[in-house]
């Protein structure tokens, strides 16, 4: 890459290298021929690039006519995607990630009684057959080549314009993908099926059937790039509550909106006595922590507010208990949870709060 006539030149500026923008050191020769020798090579690597870009164009439009997806068009790059069945017809889904996930909470709610591990089985073949299909699509675009060249010299425009082009870019390389919610949904199921009466599932998926039509008619319109900057955003909020947690002394911990846990603090850890380490990266679920009807008895009220933007906190309680079964000793606590909702008014992070109570 090289720099323009001004110095510093306006793509040093751009990258904010300007203090290292300088003049070549002037080379022996007839000035003239160096000067033609240097033009010639510039419009002979611009027609090489200019060629190359093309030739890829082609390929992609090419794959993308002939692959799986048909004469189907593609919403910012990214392909659309059918899923069956569910109540009003057929779906479109801008993004594979939000479609699978509407679609397991269907089969969610339509498997009561079978076997989970069949269900998780099932789920993990869907997201592997993807996989494979992505990999063909893309087989013939060099992406991870685009993302490196848009990373290195962005188009002129705002910052933020500019972070969304290189996001793009890294999407589209396979270096970035949105939180895959099927297997934290999965993992519910199985451990309904394990642990819970039939009656206990039942209010369980009762609640799931209230908000599914709120939560489809949302997710329908976004892409899996919606989904990578609000999974960007999710990260923002762990670092915050890093020092909230560490500041207060009140037992309490958050998840995700299937109940993996991702961050906690030593009190909640200390009150379930388990070490804190298992309190990151969704190694524990709430609701492996609460006893059968304190579980139930989240699920109904979260579910009941999920969608509801006119409100976002509860107060109730809940008996805590340890995630070995064989230890049955219970706590019991006031527990109040908060839901933080993304800009598209899905719930994405669940903070709650735990003041154990002496019972008399």
């Amino acid at each position: 890459m090289t720099c323009d006539d001004g110095r510093p030149c306006q793509r040093c500026i751009k990258r904010s290298i300007g203090h290292l923008c300088h003049d070549e050191p002037k080379q022996s020769g007839n000035p003239q021929t160096q000067k033609s020798r240097v033009s010639n090579n510039n419009n002979t690597s611009t027609a090489s690039i200019a060629s190359s870009t093309a030739t890829t164009s082609a390929g992609y439009a090419s794959a993308l006519s002939q692959g799986p997806f048909g004469g189907n068009s593609n919403l910012g790059g990214l392909p659309l995607q059918f899923f069956g069945q569910m109540g009003t017809g057929q779906l479109t889904f801008a993004s594979e990630h939000m479609g699978n996930e509407i679609s397991v909470i269907s089969d969610f709610l339509d498997s009561l009684g079978n076997d989970a591990n069949a269900m998780y089985g099932q789920q993990q073949a869907l997201a592997s057959n993807q996989n494979n299909t992505n990999a063909s699509n893309n087989a013939s675009v060099n992406t991870a080549e685009k993302f490196f060249l848009t990373a290195a010299d962005p188009s002129d425009g705002k910052l933020e314009d500019r972070l969304t082009e290189v996001i793009n870019a890294k999407y589209e390389a396979g270096f970035l993908k949105p939180y895959n919610y099927v297997n934290g949904y999965a993992r519910l199921q199985k451990y309904m099926d394990n642990n819970m009466t039939a009656s206990s599932r039942q209010r369980i998926l009762n609640v799931m059937g209230t908000f599914r039509p709120a939560f489809r008619s949302v997710a329908q319109s976004l892409t899996d790039i919606d989904l990578i900057l609000v999974e960007e955003a999710f990260e923002r909020l762990l670092l915050d509550y890093d020092r909230v947690f560490s500041s207060m002394g009140i037992p309490a911990c958050l998840w995700r909106r299937t109940g993996e846990i991702y961050k906690g603090n030593k009190e909640f850890a200390s009150l379930v006595n388990v070490p804190i380490e298992t309190l990151r990266e969704g190694r524990l679920c709430i609701y492996e922590l609460m006893a059968e009807e304190s579980a139930v008895n989240y699920w109904e009220k979260y579910g009941n507010i999920a969608f509801d933007p006119g409100q976002k906190a509860v107060l109730t309680s809940c008996l805590l208990k340890n995630p070995d079964p064989d230890n049955t000793n219970v706590i019991s606590c006031c527990f109040s949870f908060t839901i933080r909702r993304d800009k598209y008014n899905i719930p994405t992070v669940i903070v709650g709060n735990f003041l154990p109570v002496q019972l008399q």
